[in-house]
């Protein structure tokens, strides 16, 4: 395979499954967020600044409930995309806001360690993150993702979502495109064409005249409850079961 191909492997597993000219159009501004955290993060190693370490920590665990959030993120879309009329960043999927998460709980140790005075712990700390952001930015490999995703395999609950394109196949074919987040969220927005069965009720779905061979593409804020979702009706046995992960990437596909 190649490094390209690695490339957007990974970018895949990190919740960006998208098409390859998609993915060229947007890999070097996916770097430059782990860029940003990294070179703020050995500031704070090197000034020994616990309250940078904080705010980088913040920056990371905030998109994990707001995937469009992430400062850098908005900084890269608003100021610096206009100047090369560039392709935006999409809303971050749930496997990179698990490794944001993650790094701003690494800031967060930095930053007690300072605090503490175990300065040889936040160093440690800090090699650890630093090593981790350099592999992402150089191969957009995250380790966070892979093991996301190695849990879910390991308890037989992963499903790799599917392209857009595939799923638009499938609707075609007499599918059913299926919104589970909550009613007043399927009210605030959703995709044309779906119906909302909230994942808390989706067992109930056979009350809708729907098939068990029927092609069912299920999507959600982050792809997450999807997943869920597709967990209960295998154990139905509904076996025409897809996912597209967030409403954001069905928008921008």
């Amino acid at each position: 395979m190649s490094n390209l191909a690695l490339r957007h492997k990974s970018l895949a597993q990190q919740g960006y499954d998208y098409s390859p000219a998609q993915l060229r159009q947007i890999e070097w501004g996916l770097r430059f967020t782990p860029l940003v955290c990294m070179a703020g993060a050995i500031v704070g190693l090197i000034t020994q600044q616990p309250m940078l370490h904080f705010v980088l920590a913040a920056t990371g665990i905030l998109p994990f409930w707001f995937p469009n959030a992430h400062p850098v993120d908005r900084f890269y879309n608003h100021l610096l995309v206009p100047l090369w009329n560039g392709l935006r960043l999409p809303a971050n999927p749930l496997p990179r806001r698990i490794a944001c998460f993650m790094g701003g709980a690494m800031n967060v140790g930095i930053g007690v360690a300072f605090l503490s005075g175990s300065v040889p712990v936040a160093y440690a700390f800090g090699a650890v993150l630093i090593t981790l952001q350099l592999v992402v930015i150089t191969t957009h490999f995250c380790l966070a993702s892979w093991m996301y995703e190695g849990v879910l395999r390991s308890l037989g609950r992963w499903v790799s979502p599917v392209t857009i394109a595939r799923a638009r196949e499938l609707l075609s074919d007499g599918g059913l495109l299926v919104d589970v987040r909550t009613p007043e969220e399927f009210a605030t927005e959703h995709a044309d064409g779906a119906v909302n069965v909230p994942v808390d009720i989706i067992e109930h779905i056979d009350q809708m005249d729907v098939g068990q061979d029927q092609p069912l593409v299920f999507y959600c804020r982050s792809g997450l409850r999807a997943q869920r979702a597709i967990q209960v009706l295998k154990k139905k046995g509904y076996t025409q079961l897809h996912s597209i992960g967030s409403m954001a990437r069905w928008k921008q596909g």
